[in-house]
C-alpha cells in the first residue's frame, strides 16, 4: 500500500500545500493501521479455520484437543448402550475431532493412538449400529470383540488410555469412558488407585454411562467428581428410538473474525479511495 504524497511528478503545484500536511499525515497513518489489521485477521481467520470445528464435542472437557476414547466392550454393555456408542462416535466425527481408541473388557488393548483422524475412528461406528429392528429392538451384527467380551475391569482399560497418552507425549489431552459402570468387585482397589493416578497427571476422565444404575454412578461419582459424567442433554432421543448426534459448538471466534474483516474492508473502501474531482466523478 502506497502512503500519502502531496509531491508527484506531474501535479499542479498548489500555494497552500504545507496547510495539507497534516491531513496527508493521518490518512497515511490511517492506511497503514488498515493494512496491518486486515493482516493480523486475515492471519487469524485461517488459523481458526484449520480448526475450525475441531475439539468442540460436548463430550470433552473445554481446551483438550486429543485423547482416548476408552470403550467397556464387556458383555452387559449391549443394545441401547451400543446406540449410544454409535452416537457419541457419530457426534466426536462430526466435530472433526482427533481421538484414539481404547476397548476392554477383563484387559484392554489400543486400537487407534491419539490424535488419530476422525475418519479412522468413524470405521467403528458400523460395529455399534443395529443391522435390523426385530420387534421393536435392534439387532446387531457379528463384530471381532464377540468373543472378547468378559468381565469388567474398567482400571485397566483407563491405564490403557493414559499409558497411550504419555506415549503419544500429549499433555493436555482426555479420556473418555463409555462404561454401564458395572465394575468387577475386584476391580475395586485397582479403580481407586488409577483414579489418584490420573489426578496427579491432571489427566480428565469424562464419563458417558452406558445406562448406568444410580449406585454405581455414585460410585464413580465419588472418584471423579460429578461434572466428570457428560449431561443427559447432550442425547436426545427421537420416536424411532435412534439417537441424534450430540451437539457441536459453533465457531463463533471464526464468524466474528470474518465479521470484522467485511468490516475492514469496507472501511478501507472508503477511506482510501482516491479523491477525484467533482466535474470527474
Amino acid at each position: 500500500m502506497r502512503g500519502t504524497t502531496l509531491r508527484r511528478r506531474g501535479a499542479t503545484t498548489l500555494g497552500d500545500l504545507p496547510r495539507l500536511t497534516l491531513a496527508a499525515e493521518r490518512t497515511t497513518v490511517v492506511r497503514c493501521s488498515l493494512l496491518l489489521g486486515l493482516a493480523a485477521v486475515l492471519a487469524g481467520a485461517v488459523l481458526l479455520a484449520r480448526s475450525a470445528g475441531s475439539g468442540n464435542a460436548a463430550v470433552l472437557p473445554a481446551g483438550v484437543h486429543s485423547g482416548e476414547i476408552v470403550i467397556d466392550m464387556s458383555a452387559s454393555d449391549v443394545g441401547q448402550s451400543f446406540e449410544r456408542v454409535a452416537t457419541v462416535i457419530d457426534g466426536l466425527a462430526s466435530a472433526n475431532q482427533a481421538m484414539g481408541l481404547i476397548m476392554f473388557s477383563d484387559t484392554a488393548y489400543q486400537l487407534l493412538p491419539p490424535n488419530s483422524p476422525s475418519s479412522a475412528l468413524l470405521q467403528f461406528e458400523r460395529f455399534f449400529t443395529p443391522t435390523t429392528i426385530y420387534h421393536g429392538a435392534p439387532v446387531y451384527g457379528q463384530s471381532p470383540w464377540n468373543q472378547f467380551s468378559g468381565g469388567t475391569r474398567i482400571a485397566s482399560g483407563l491405564r490403557a488410555g493414559a499409558d497411550a497418552l504419555r506415549r503419544a507425549h500429549i499433555t493436555h489431552g482426555s479420556l473418555l469412558l463409555l462404561s454401564d459402570l458395572n465394575d468387577s468387585s475386584g476391580d475395586l482397589e485397582a479403580l481407586v488407585a488409577q483414579s489418584l493416578a490420573l489426578a496427579k497427571e491432571h489427566i480428565p476422565v469424562r464419563i458417558v454411562p452406558l445406562y448406568a444404575t444410580t449406585d454405581n454412578v455414585r460410585i464413580f461419582a465419588s472418584l471423579f467428581g460429578w461434572n466428570a459424567f457428560v449431561s443427559p442433554s447432550a442425547f436426545k432421543t427421537k420416536s424411532t428410538r435412534h439417537v441424534e448426534p450430540i451437539a457441536v459448538g459453533w465457531p463463533w471466534a471464526l464468524l466474528g473474525l470474518g465479521a470484522l474483516l467485511v468490516a475492514l474492508l469496507t472501511a478501507n473502501e472508503r477511506f482510501n479511495t482516491r479523491l477525484l474531482p467533482e466535474e470527474a466523478a
